[in-house]
Order: C-alpha cells, then structure tokens, then sequence
C-alpha cells in the first residue's frame, strides 16, 4: 500500500464535533433534570454546566421548572428543561455578556 495515498472521509458517516454546551442544551431539551443529573449523563463538568445553564437561561433556551428534592443527594434542588411548552414563564431574551455584573457595581473585588 502506498503510504503518500490519502485516506478520503467517508461523506456518509455521521461524525461531529459537539461543543459541550451543546450537548448540555440537547439533553435538557428531552428531559427535566437538575445539573448532577446532566453531568452524570453527558460527562461535561458539572462546574461548566452550571456556567451554561446560566448562559442558556440568559439566552431563553433553558429555565427551572420546579424545585424539590434531588434523587441523588435528597437536597432541594433545581430541575431544568429546554422544553418550552413546560416553562412556568416567558423566556426574556437577553444579550449574552462577557462580564457578569447583572447591573451591579463591583468594589474591590467584592
């Protein structure tokens, strides 16, 4: 076999590079689930998601659904769904933002 020949992609195969955000956003759009639940079924970091989850809530993509005992640790928590038909609200759309200041003044680093 010549070594200098190129393997050519096979245009059939469904392979993609998915963002972790993305896989995030794609399993709370079919469940309702809190974020231990997202990181145990995708493999993102659970300190990504909730930076995620913030971003998809300021982009109207996720909200909380309800609040109550997680099944994992039996603490009051948060379950998510990207499905807007279970969304206890309208979604308000906002700019995504690089810095995190939700209009407040930051003094010395506090």
């Amino acid at each position: 076999m010549d070594k200098t020949k190129r393997i050519t992609p096979n245009p059939l195969a469904k392979v993609r590079q998915e963002k972790d955000i993305c896989k995030v956003l794609d399993y709370f759009r079919y469940k309702t689930a809190t974020t231990l639940d997202a990181m145990l079924a995708t493999g993102v970091l659970r300190n990504s998601i909730t930076w995620y989850v913030r971003d998809l809530e300021r982009l109207g993509e996720l909200q909380a659904i309800c609040v109550r005992p997680d099944k994992h640790t039996r603490r009051m928590a948060k379950y998510y769904s990207a499905d807007s038909s279970k969304w206890p609200q309208k979604p308000k759309k906002l700019e995504p933002c690089l810095f995190d200041f939700d209009g407040e003044e930051v003094r010395n680093g506090l």
